[in-house]
């Protein structure tokens, strides 16, 4: 499978480990394996990565990073190959609703993480895949993200995304 386009997104948090991991050197050699041309960054609340080492991944590894903090992301949603994010509902919907293969790491840091349970859930339903920090590299190398199900925007799917949204918040 070729990623010529990977989006990366963090949402309106914090979460440096997920830029960090995305721009080391496995994963770096993960997308490289893949045919990624060009890996989106957004990086929301975490410490964007230095110029130089943007620079370095593509002398290395022929890709090509941007990164931003916010603006509208419709436009990178549709454009990429391959959405790795947070497991932020939000991030959830707009890979489910635009049709993308995703991969959602969970930030494991989080006080009463509700992110395992929601990609579990989307997981369990072959919607998506998710991962770990520690497991990005290891988990693009070895998916085969054309085996997820399509999401099918609708009443029924909906009503489920929105009970099990509700069952997690209740907790």
């Amino acid at each position: 499978m070729h990623l010529s386009v990977v989006y990366v997104t963090v949402g309106t948090t914090k979460f440096d480990g997920l830029i960090n991991v995305v721009t080391s050197a496995p994963v770096l050699c993960a997308l490289q394996k893949l045919k990624c041309q060009k890996l989106v960054l957004q990086h929301g609340n975490s410490t964007p990565v230095e110029d130089s080492e943007l620079q370095l991944i593509h002398e290395k590894y022929g890709i090509q990073v941007d990164q931003y903090k916010f603006r509208p992301n419709t436009a990178d949603i549709q454009a990429a190959d391959v959405i790795i994010g947070h497991a932020g509902a939000g991030t959830c919907m707009d890979i489910l609703n635009n049709g993308k293969a995703g991969l959602i790491v969970v930030n494991d840091e989080l006080m009463d993480n509700h992110q395992l349970e929601l990609a579990r859930q989307l997981a369990s339903e072959q919607y998506l895949y998710y991962c770990k920090v520690n497991e990005v590299s290891t988990k693009l190398a070895s998916l085969d993200f054309e085996a997820l199900r399509p999401y099918e925007p609708g009443t029924e799917n909906m009503r489920k995304f929105i009970e099990a949204l509700n069952e997690l918040m209740s907790h």
